[in-house]
């Protein structure tokens, strides 16, 4: 019996390509060194055709280079690339808010975006940075999906990859997010009264503090890496 378009495993080509690029957003690939192909294919358990594949690829996206003789070289975000994701993403998460106070949010949806707040106030709480950035992508993944905008949703998911990277790298570098977490709160609240100014204005400035914490960090491991 043949198997149906939905139940059909992707092929190696894109396994080992989905494989790659999450080694790589995931740091399990150290970001400025170099592998050799060969290490690489070997790790996959794959030969060095769709290995090569993959990376050429990932080198299209920005997260690799191919360096003839040297190998795969894992490419940092830089600071200005950082800085210029969360510009985009400040604009069309201010412009998610506007649609969910037209909505009035109240609710299971309200509640919802108040239990990822008060998760990441406990995982703050027990030094769980890791819960705390799992509930803080969930705060801000609810407030896209409440617009009920599935384009300016699917804009949003296409740079939470990048964004989760350098989260990822930087999470035990920052200072403990206790002001992230309560200007959260102060959103929540906003949205609530269905203040979409004083929501908006609100959002832009933990975006732009966040922005401005993260590329600080990024310009010094920028430096380190050359």
């Amino acid at each position: 019996m043949m198997n149906s378009p939905s139940t059909k495993k992707p092929k190696l080509s894109e396994q080992v390509f989905d494989r790659l690029r999450e080694m790589v957003l995931h740091n399990e690939l150290k970001v400025g060194n170099y592998y050799l192909e060969q290490e690489l294919a070997e790790q996959l358990g794959t030969s060095r055709t769709p290995l090569r594949e993959a990376a050429i690829r990932l080198e299209q996206e920005g997260l690799v280079n191919i360096i003839p003789r040297r190998g795969v070289f894992i490419r940092p975000v830089s600071a200005k690339e950082m800085k210029e994701i969360y510009e985009v993403l400040s604009c069309l998460e201010v412009a998610a808010i506007k649609s969910v106070c037209r909505q009035k949010l109240a609710g299971e949806r309200l509640a919802e975006l108040e239990a990822a707040q008060t998760a990441m106030k406990e995982a703050l709480a027990k030094d769980d940075l890791e819960c705390w950035a799992l509930n803080d992508k969930r705060f801000h993944q609810l407030l896209v999906e409440f617009s009920d905008n599935h384009e300016l949703s699917r804009l949003v998911n296409g740079y939470w990859d990048k964004t989760d990277r350098v989260r990822n790298l930087t999470l035990r570098l920052r200072k403990p997010p206790q002001q992230s977490t309560e200007e959260h709160r102060e959103v929540i609240e906003a949205l609530k009264a269905g203040d979409a100014e004083h929501a908006s204005q609100l959002h832009i400035q933990h975006r732009q503090r966040a922005s401005d914490e993260l590329t600080k960090l990024l310009e010094v491991l920028d430096h380190a890496f050359g």
